[in-house]
């Protein structure tokens, strides 16, 4: 076509019969359709953007201004329940995602909640999960709430996550403060269905709760019927078909796992089992959280064995490491660890674990001990001499044998190397024990500072009164972010001394000498020993006999 036969689109110019040009007639109705289409798009936008009738969606934005709570962020506007939809059919699930007011890669402490009319307050429904550009949260919903959220439950710590021992109660101190629970509820059978009975557990909305499935070494079995059900495609997927029913039975947010003690060569496989239940789960708006072992160090590397944390920190929501035993290297080895899991993992996702249970290493191995337990050992009496009995008016020493610094022991110290109140003592072969407390736990939550990990857990969250007291550092850590770097007074951690009746002298350094009474009769003996915050007593009752008397009439020859 030539240019000058060319014709707009319009249409091209004429002149009518009387020589006048004619009116673009087709040009001002084409204009004209296209101010009203304009205008019709730009209302579109303004009425998705900031809610009206046209809306579509399952929810709606709100026109209603509620406030957040205090300690929340909403990440989302407030939605109402689109009422066009009717009524959701009972039994029926609620896909449901909303747009966040501002990208972000962070989806610790998310969850959806929904607005109470009644009580005029936000109550968690279920966590939330965001989509890989961050710009979307999505759950599934048993119920159609009226109107929802999303909201971030606000901790300068991160996760605090507890673990819970079955059939035990969560510590006062928890209540409140933490943002996830695990129960060690459930165990894999050898044919990949989940046994085991789901704890009590009754949420008010202020935590998540994700039951643990545990498998390890200590139960016979165990770890080589999970290296028998992760083997092959068919019976991993069997397994993960089995936990997705019983997330769905139990109508559960999440699921935590904790397959531990895996042989290496069951690395790939155990990926592909997390990768599959992962992409299970998230599919439904269901969290993944994995308990793994912490790596262990060889003089040649950091050696992490069945577990590939890069992998695994792509598919798992998140990653939570169990204590690290030895305290006696925690703080040389530990750094070495941690740095090589963040450069793999997202430290958002990496949680590091506290435990209340005190720690005996010897050549015997390592084992843990609550901390009346240890304290019992620290707090163990002796009489000095091999005659059992005692008589009046005799130096007799009374030592508190494995805190005894005379007989080459360390007493009860500080130790600066752990960061721990620790002593040695022995029994068949040298042992050491360390102590967790507000102490210690402190200098452990520092490491979470340190390298930005997303937060921190406790491997027992009971009210066991047995256990060491580690919320004292926890607490102000939660609030404020952070950790409490305190020692205890020298002075306190030495053993304190009582008879009923007698003379004494010394006992600082682990023995006390002792005047018996001159009457015979029984006494007690009271050592009172504090490892810098709380203190404990044993008493052990000592029977004093008369001294013998010598016969009148005896003497020495030639008197």
């Amino acid at each position: 076509m030539s240019r000058r036969n060319a014709q707009l689109p319009w249409g091209q110019r004429s002149r009518n019969v009387y020589g006048q040009q004619r009116r673009p007639v087709g040009r001002i109705v084409l204009l004209a359709a296209i101010g009203v289409a304009t205008l019709a798009l730009a209302y579109f936008v303004f009425t998705t953007a900031f809610g009206s009738e046209s809306c579509s969606n399952i929810y709606c934005p709100s026109d209603q201004t509620i406030a957040t709570p205090e300690g929340y962020e909403r990440v989302t506007k407030v939605f109402d329940y689109n009422k066009a939809k009717g009524e959701v059919p009972a039994g029926n699930n609620v896909v449901v995602g909303l747009p966040l007011q501002k990208p972000t890669t962070d989806g610790r402490n998310l969850s959806f909640y929904k607005y109470n009319e009644v009580t005029k307050a936000w109550e968690s429904i279920t966590p939330a999960l965001l989509d890989a550009q961050g710009k979307q949260a999505s759950a599934t919903l048993t119920t159609a709430p009226p109107v929802i959220a999303v909201m971030r439950r606000l901790s300068p710590a991160g996760y605090v996550v507890a673990y819970l021992p079955r059939g035990q109660s969560l510590s006062p101190e928890a209540n409140g403060r933490i943002t996830i629970l695990h129960t060690r509820d459930f165990a894999p059978a050898s044919d990949g269905t989940i046994v085991g009975e789901p704890s009590g557990v009754k949420t008010d909305g202020a935590y998540a709760w994700y039951p643990t499935i545990w498998a390890d070494g200590t139960e016979k079995g165990q770890v080589p019927a999970v290296s028998s059900i992760l083997s092959n495609a068919a019976s991993r997927s069997n397994h993960v078909q089995q936990i997705l029913k019983k997330v769905q039975d139990l109508q559960l947010g999440g699921i935590d796992i904790a397959y531990m003690d895996l042989p290496a060569t069951d690395r790939t496989s155990f990926t592909l089992f997390v990768n599959e239940l992962a992409g299970a789960l998230h599919a439904q708006n269901k969290v993944l959280t994995l308990t793994l072992p912490v790596p262990v160090k060889t003089p040649e590397r950091i050696d992490d064995g069945a577990y590939d944390w890069a992998e695994l920190g792509k598919a798992a929501d998140v990653l939570q490491m169990t204590p690290y035993r030895d305290q006696g290297t925690y703080r040389t080895v530990m750094p070495e660890i941690l740095q090589q899991l963040t450069s793999q993992v997202e430290p958002s996702k990496l949680v590091l674990t506290v435990t209340p249970y005190a720690t005996e290493k010897s050549s015997e191995g390592i084992r843990t001990l609550t901390l009346v337990d240890a304290m019992v050992i620290a707090t163990k009496i002796g009489v000095s001499g091999n005659d059992p009995k005692l008589t009046t008016n005799t130096n007799v020493d009374i030592a508190a044998i494995n805190i005894d610094k005379t007989d080459n022991l360390s007493g009860l110290v500080w130790s600066p190397e752990a960061a721990s109140v620790a002593f040695t003592y022995r029994q068949n072969v040298p042992k050491t024990v360390w102590i967790e407390n507000l102490f210690s736990i402190g200098f452990k939550l520092d490491f979470i500072s340190r390298y930005k990990l997303g937060g921190v857990a406790v491997e027992d969250a009971s009210s066991n009164e047995y256990l060491g007291d580690i919320w004292p550092a926890l607490v102000p850590f939660i609030t404020s972010g952070q950790a409490p770097l305190l020692q205890p007074n020298p002075q306190d951690l030495l053993p304190q001394w009582q008879v009923s009746k007698g003379a004494t002298e010394g006992g600082s350094r682990g023995v006390l000498r002792w005047v018996t009474p001159s009457d015979p009769g029984t006494y007690t003996i009271k050592l009172t020993l504090s490892d810098g915050v709380a203190q404990f007593v044993n008493e052990i009752p000592v029977t004093v006999q008369a001294k013998a008397q010598t016969p009148v009439g005896t003497g020495t020859p030639g008197q």
